[in-house]
């Protein structure tokens, strides 16, 4: 970053700018500049790069305001860069006489007009010269800027002009940024200070000059202090000045008040020590964050009542710290007063005899969960400071009564203790963390977290705030929950973003946590209606205040959507500039993850020889509450039977019985198709087909372990093709019953549309359906009415089918535990790029039966039938040659109506009918085959040319699809 020393320049413009040249090419206009200058005396300017006004040596400041901060002309001074400084809400200035004050009364339409023309950053303490047309000056002191000093004026910046104080002192305050010129005359000023002890009276000169941290508590460093005495604060040696370290040679004490925009009474004494000497080894990535902050006591946190990372000062002390002679120490009843100051006496001797400083009131522990608290009679200040000498000469008495202890309002930083063990949520905490984080900087960079309802959104959001709080990130966290606000007025919104941003201001680097976005800035289609305009109008309020407050400012947003598609255009969109710019998703619990999570929850509870590889099975597909409730309602099966109504035992049963009751998140409002009771036991023939169907369905899921281990992607697609009537549609019911899977069951023309993209819409909806209810059989029936070949459709429809099939069965997702079967009679009229491998790489020919499979069939479909003794099932399969077998079952059916019409109406009361060799045989003279020999020939024609590869050659069959 630019640092150099330069010459003055007295320019004519009439502004609080720097002026530089050109050839400073690393700086640009807008830059923030610190000038360093008379010693100890500090400026901040922002940057105009000009040409022919100054020499590089050189820098330029208008003449009368270069006299105002008492810089000389041809002086030389420090210019050096510094990061960016966050925008202000609010600033206070204030006129020297009241002259002053009624001019910019009178013109102050003109001054908020031109104010952003004439000077850019402000800081408590630093005047400004406001010109007024060509003729008018005034000087203006800037009292107080907020939230943080010092910043950056903006359109939105409110300016308030307060009269000049009569009574008005001249003020010599050098409050700013510049710690390091400000703290070495703190340190010279008391060089006294080095002995062991304190002299009667501690005496510091009046140097009102302060340090702005973040206020971290001790206990999250990697370091063991628990019996650090609650007022000693740390800081690094990195956030002062090298050439000062050295002149550190004992503790100091300091004024600590935490910085908000309310106003606050609370203030503590302590004592400043270093923290190099404790902490050896920092990782190099986070050096610049971890010196930004001063570590304190837990207990400090809970008197302020505040969280990790707000901000505080460090005020020197102006008064005098007098040694008590006499201690009141406060402590519960039911311990001995000579214990209890023997508890105390070792907890201050920690300090080794040198000085060290106490406050009043303020609870001290000393020993476990025995807290005590202090008084200084007989003038009873807020602190005194106290040496060993002191400890050992001052009077103790004692007052018997309950120590109040604060309440702790700080939030709770407990991380769910499944989260850190859960692949899912560890690989979505790396990306976010190495989005935030680059070379050890924090980056001001929008994240969305998308998932499914369930998937554990909240509960990864909660897990990741506490890994921002703690080391070595130490991130102030605000989270908005946007289920709890949706319904408020805009304006009720727009206060609760603007006090959620000035903290996120004041205490950055930070993180702005927004669960469940989509809730409140929902996406609106159609008409418009007073609910879209809201909505559209709470988008548009929040996504104004997201580009203002994280563009200038060290804050970065974190927020969880089920879906991109549900977000307001004006929070995401598509296509231009995208105020999100990373998107990750929550993937689906690995079996490895569920595990963890039902060891998890039935760890809670008592339990009896849980089959878990069973439950795991059973369980594909859940997420994260879906496996909650699968425990919820176990334990309260567990209840219903146990007899233990303190103690019930989970056991297997209690599981099934759970399990029947629990729907998925994923498969509610789902309809499925029943595959009904056929497995393939009961479809006769087709050996091969089913053996093929076995392996490809039934092991992926029976043997995960290994197939999650195949270094290839599974082929999940499967084609059958085949005459009508062979069991094509029954084969995929049977797959999916004899598999254990769901079935999904799409008819062809179902999904066409005559509306432009509604087809393409419905396609990936189905797809969508089945990734949720995995695993599961997609199948679509009729295939090639609609998949068909690309260019032979006038109306396009299919062609787009046709490629958004494609890019979902072999696109960038895998389609896990998703089964794609699809059946046709002519698979010549399929595209050609749908066959291909990684799609329905897999086609299998459904034969006609021959003699041995007709036997089968006829044996199989005839298992409930009261057949005569005389049938002989060969002599009908032989007879039945060119049957499918539809064709043998519709002979059957007609044997059956022949016997009911031989049989009484008293025997059909009785469902007593038997069916003959001859009913047998006469209605097989009655049935002829479904398919004609010469369409059978046809139809093995184009099986064996399908067979041998030469599919592009087939001509565009004569079948049309209208859409």
């Amino acid at each position: 970053m630019f640092d150099s020393v330069l010459r003055v320049k007295y320019v004519h413009h009439k502004s609080c700018f720097l002026y530089l040249s050109t050839e400073h090419t690393q700086l640009n206009t807008g830059t923030c500049l610190r000038l360093s200058y008379n010693d100890n005396e500090t400026a901040y300017f922002s940057a105009n790069i000009v040409r022919n006004i100054v020499d590089s040596d050189c820098i330029g400041i208008n003449s009368l305001y270069a006299k105002v901060l008492s810089i000389k002309e041809n002086d030389l001074v420090n210019v050096s860069e510094i990061e960016q400084l966050p925008v202000v809400n609010s600033i206070n200035i204030q006129p020297s006489n009241k002259t002053d004050y009624e001019v910019l009364e009178l013109l102050a339409s003109n001054v908020q007009s031109h104010l952003l023309d004439l000077v850019r950053i402000v800081n408590v303490g630093q005047k400004i010269v406001i010109w007024i047309g060509n003729n008018i000056s005034i000087v203006v002191y800037v009292e107080s800027v907020q939230p943080i000093y010092p910043g950056t004026l903006d359109f939105l910046t409110e300016v308030v002009i307060k009269p000049p104080d009569t009574n008005m002192k001249k003020k010599e305050l050098y409050v700013n940024s510049d710690y390091m010129k400000n703290f070495v005359s703190f340190l010279n000023a008391n060089s006294s200070l080095t002995s062991s002890h304190c002299p009667q009276e501690l005496k510091l000169k009046n140097t009102n000059f302060e340090l702005i941290y973040r206020l971290i508590p001790i206990s999250e460093l990697p370091v063991n202090l628990k019996h650090t005495q609650p007022f000693k604060v740390f800081i690094f040696k990195d956030s002062l000045h090298n050439d000062y370290i050295t002149q550190f040679n004992d503790h100091f004490f300091f004024k600590l008040i935490m910085l908000q925009n309310t106003y606050n009474t609370k203030e503590l004494y302590v004592e400043l020590c270093f923290l190099d000497d404790i902490i050896e080894n920092r990782s190099p990535l986070y050096l610049n964050n971890l010196s930004n902050n001063v570590y304190v006591h837990n207990s400090i946190l809970k008197y302020f009542q505040c969280d990790n990372g707000v901000r505080v000062c460090l005020k020197s002390i102006s008064n005098e710290l007098a040694q008590p002679s006499e201690i009141c120490v406060q402590h519960c009843p039911g311990k001995h007063s000579k214990d209890t100051l023997e508890n105390l006496k070792l907890v201050l001797s920690e300090s080794k005899g040198k000085a060290q400083i106490l406050n009043a009131d303020f609870p001290i522990r000393i020993g476990d969960d025995f807290y005590c608290s202090l008084t200084f009679p007989p003038s009873m200040p807020s602190c005194c400071v106290i040496d060993g000498n002191d400890l050992r000469n001052c009077t103790f008495s004692f007052n018997i009564e309950n120590v109040r202890l604060f309440d702790d309002r700080t939030s709770d930083n407990i991380k769910q203790r499944f989260c850190e063990e859960l692949e899912v949520v560890q690989q979505l905490a790396d990306n976010v963390l190495s989005v935030l984080w680059r070379r050890g900087y924090f980056q001001s960079e929008h994240t969305i977290i998308t998932g499914r309802n369930g998937m554990g959104k909240t509960q990864f959001l909660n897990y990741i705030s506490v890994a921002f709080k703690e080391y070595p990130y130490f991130l102030y966290v605000e989270t908005i929950e946007c289920k709890a606000i949706k319904g408020k007025t805009v304006d009720s919104l727009h206060k609760i973003f603007m006090d959620c941003f000035s903290k996120l201001v004041l205490c950055q680097p930070s993180v702005l946590v927004l669960d469940d976005l989509h809730v409140l800035c929902e996406r609106c289609e159609g008409e418009e209606t007073p609910n879209t305009v809201y909505i559209n109008r709470v988008s548009e309020m929040l996504c104004n205040l997201l580009w203002t407050y994280t563009e200038t400012n060290k804050i970065a947003v974190l927020a969880s959507v089920e879906s991109l598609s549900k977000l307001n255009r004006y929070i995401y969109r598509s296509r231009g500039n995208h105020l999100f710019k990373n998107i990750f998703g929550l993937n689906d619990l690995t079996k490895t993850d569920r595990l963890l999570l039902l060891k998890y929850f039935f760890n809670q509870s008592d339990t009896n020889n849980l089959d878990y590889n069973e439950l795991l099975m059973k369980t594909d597909g859940f997420v994260v509450q879906d496996i909650k409730d699968f425990y919820d309602k176990a334990l309260f099966e567990a209840y219903k039977e146990g007899s233990s109504k303190k103690h019930p035992v989970i056991d297997q049963n209690c599981c099934e019985r759970a399990l029947k009751k629990t729907c998925s998140l994923a498969l509610q409002n789902v309809k499925f198709h029943s595959p009904g009771s056929k497995t393939f036991d009961d479809i006769g023939g087709l050996s091969d087909v089913k053996t093929i169907m076995i392996e490809s369905f039934l092991w992926p899921v029976k043997y995960s372990n290994i197939f999650s281990k195949a270094p290839l992607r599974l082929q999940s697609g499967l084609l059958l093709y085949g005459c009508p009537g062979t069991g094509k549609t029954l084969l995929a019911g049977a797959a999916a019953k004899q598999c254990n899977l769901r079935l999904i069951s799409i008819k062809g023309p179902e999904l066409l549309s005559k509306y432009i993209g509604a087809s393409e819409q419905a396609v990936r909806d189905v797809f969508d359906k089945a990734q949720r209810a995995k695993p599961c059989v997609l199948f679509f029936d009729e295939f090639d009415s609609l998949a068909p070949r690309r260019g032979h459709d006038n109306t396009g429809v299919t062609d787009r089918v046709v490629n958004q099939f494609l890019t979902q069965l072999d696109g960038v997702e895998s389609l896990t535990g998703v089964c794609v079967l699809a059946a046709t009679s002519r698979p010549d009229l399929l595209d050609p790029a749908l066959l291909r491998p990684g799609r329905l790489d897999k086609q299998i020919l459904c034969q006609m039966p021959d003699t041995n499979d007709r036997l089968d069939i006829l044996r199989i479909l005839s298992r409930k039938l009261d057949f005569g003794d005389d049938v002989n099932l060969e002599e009908i399969a032989e007879k039945t040659e060119d049957f499918s077998g539809a064709d043998l079952q519709s002979l059957l059916y007609s044997a059956q109506l022949a016997s009911m019409k031989l049989t009484d109406d008293q025997d059909l009361d009785l469902s007593i009918t038997q069916i003959t060799q001859t009913l047998l045989l006469d209605a097989l003279s009655k049935t002829r085959p479904s398919l004609t020999k010469s369409e059978r020939r046809k139809y093995e024609q184009i099986y064996a040319t399908f067979q041998g590869g030469n599919l592009d050659d087939f001509k565009a069959g004569s079948k049309v699809t209208l859409a």
